[in-house]
């Protein structure tokens, strides 16, 4: 069996560790939670798009903005609390 201990081929464990270095280098370089939340959607986002792209997952933006909503609604919900009473 070729590849390496992850069962995974080379070229793939090449691509995964290209991405890693590149998105690592941008959250390595911000400076606030802002700039944070701005790379890791950027990710999230690129990541939809070769999906969709490759067919792999036509409902991958759909299933972002889901998670994102959710997200959202929850911290929405928790600040309505605080504020309760």
């Amino acid at each position: 069996m070729s590849g390496t201990a992850t069962g995974m081929p080379p070229e793939v464990m090449r691509r995964l560790q290209n991405l890693a270095r590149f998105w690592n280098e941008r959250v390595q370089a911000v400076s606030t939670d802002g700039d944070l939340a701005r790379v890791c959607f950027d990710r999230a986002k690129a990541a939809a798009r070769r999906a969709q792209r490759t067919g792999n997952n036509p409902r991958a933006m759909h299933e972002l903005a889901e998670l994102l909503a959710t997200w959202a609604a929850q911290q929405e919900r928790a600040e309505a609390m605080r504020h309760r009473a």
